[in-house]
């Protein structure tokens, strides 16, 4: 087990937004007495630190030949710990860097569960503190509750937030991505590896039209196919194959729409053009037909020598008529199938805009794939949800076994691939009840080191995480469609709680507060 590590809180709101702009030169002037601890990122690791005249050069820390900053490996997820002020950094490998922050203060405490982070801005201003400047803030509910750079003082001193010391928020900044956990526990709590047979399995598929798509992931290496046979895909490849075919799918598709759009212009500035001509030729023909009248009427009344000329001009006049006559026809004939064949582009362009739409749905759908998944599985709600790049996938009926029993909270997190490329490597974090002095008890320090049997001198009131994954009963459909998205960074929550009201629609992820 890692030790754990005590350090103090913070001053006042008001405070910390006068000075969080000034933290960093802050915390060098007064000889960076910020307390960080981390792993493998010195500043020779710096673009530039090493180079001549560089800062670290000056300092003589830099080695004959610098070296390359180590690869950070992902997923990250993060322990804030109230009673410790404290907030570390894991990865599978175990404690990436670790640092002291302040959480909320009496009246404004930070709410305790299981999060990710769901948005991030480097230059941030609150819009419920007057625009106070929260730098590097990392969203992790859309009520007001972030991770930012603030004044840490050494005790809690925030109205709700996670504020960071100046130096290490913005290295967390570089180091995490939108959806990556963070779990806010009472106490201290750290990941360890975790293996189960319950635990689900990724589900290898072939790519039926991987022909057509980019050839954006290759195949396993370690899988053996024979040269007629596709190979199959770990979800995540499988994402990014559905992500390719999906962009050309909305390019052609944007095409055709571009296409039947051009087609609909075209036969409106033909109805344009037809409605016109076909105005003339009801206009010629009503002259026509006046003037054969007039001609017929003089015809009529023409004696001797002038019958032959109004006889004459009766006849040429009757011609004319006829064709006015035709040419209305025709002019008629041309506007109504000008007017079908307008139907028509109108209705290819309609099919064409949704099919359009349809293939941006999907390639949004595809992009969302990409994105590690995400399930809660809630003895309160007796539901399971399923979310991935912080949008509803599903939600189905789940039972748990012996329901009065409790479960506690746990967080599996799918952290690292095995080594044949295929299946997964698991950590998990179970947070335990917040601790009740039992009667007769010397009520316990605060600034006091956990005694090792902290936790285990007190009455089991949650389950093991073996024993949770053991209780829980969801279907073979729910499995089956959650392993076809399971890759690295997925995680599944089994808790008591219910699914928290910060999860709403779209642009949150599945949240668990503590109670």
């Amino acid at each position: 087990m890692l030790p754990r590590r005590r350090f103090g809180g913070d001053a006042s709101l008001a405070f910390a937004a006068l000075l969080s702009m000034l933290c960093v030169s802050a915390a060098h002037a007064a000889g960076d007495k910020v307390a960080v601890t981390e792993i493998g990122f010195g500043d020779s690791h710096v673009a530039g630190a090493c180079d001549a005249g560089g800062p670290a050069k000056r300092r003589g820390r830099c080695a004959a030949t610098p070296s390359a900053p180590p690869r950070l490996e992902r997923p990250l997820f993060a322990v804030v710990s109230i009673s410790d002020q404290t907030v570390s950094i894991y990865n599978h490998e175990g404690l990436v860097t670790r640092s002291e922050v302040s959480t909320g203060m009496e009246g404004h405490a930070t709410p305790k569960g299981i999060y990710s982070i769901i948005g991030r801005e480097r230059m941030h201003a609150s819009n419920i503190y007057s625009g106070a400047p929260m730098p590097f803030m990392q969203r992790l509910t859309w009520s007001g509750i972030a991770m930012h750079l603030g004044v840490v003082p050494g005790h809690p001193a925030s109205h709700g937030c996670v504020r960071l010391p100046a130096d290490f928020a913005a290295k967390l900044w570089g180091m995490t991505r939108i959806g990556e956990r963070v779990v806010i526990a009472p106490h201290d709590v750290m990941p360890t590896s975790f293996e189960h047979a319950l635990l689900p399995t990724p589900k290898m598929q072939i790519f039926a039209d991987a022909g057509a798509a980019a050839d954006s992931a290759a195949a396993p290496q370690s899988a053996a196919v024979s040269s007629a046979e596709p190979p199959k895909l770990n979800p995540h490849q499988f994402a990014e194959r559905l992500k390719a075919k999906a962009a050309l799918d909305r390019k052609a598709a944007a095409k055709a729409d571009a296409e039947a759009f051009l087609a609909v212009d075209a036969k409106e500035t033909d109805a344009i053009r037809l409605a016109e001509e076909l105005r003339a030729a009801e206009t010629a023909d009503s002259a026509a037909l006046a003037k054969a009248d007039a001609l017929a009427k003089d015809f009529e009344a023409a004696t001797g020598a002038a019958k032959d000329a109004a006889a004459a001009a009766k006849s040429k006049a009757e011609e004319e008529r006829v064709t006015a006559a035709t040419k209305l026809d025709a002019a008629k004939k041309a506007s109504e199938a000008n007017a079908r064949e307008l139907a028509d582009a109108y209705k290819r362009w309609t099919g064409a805009a949704k099919a359009f739409e349809d293939a941006r749905t999907a390639e949004r759908d595809a992009e969302f794939r990409t994105a590690p998944v995400s399930v809660l599985i809630s003895k309160a709600d007796k539901r399971v949800y399923v979310r991935q790049g912080l949008a509803p996938i599903f939600d189905a009926p789940a039972n748990v076994r012996d329901p009065k029993t409790p479960l506690g909270s746990h967080l599996y997190i799918a952290s690292s691939t095995d080594l044949d490329g295929g299946s997964l490597k698991w950590s998990v974090i179970s947070i335990p009840p917040l601790r009740v002095d039992q009667p007769g008890e010397k009520k316990r320090a605060k600034s006091a080191e956990p005694d090792s049997d902290f936790f285990s001198s007190y009455p089991a009131l949650s389950a093991s995480p073996e024993e949770a994954l053991e209780r829980v009963e969801i279907s073979q459909e729910v499995r089956d469609r959650i392993a076809e998205r399971l890759w690295t960074g997925a995680s599944i929550i089994i808790s008591d709680q219910p699914l928290s009201g910060e999860t709403n629609n779209v642009g949150t992820d599945l949240v668990v507060r503590l109670r």
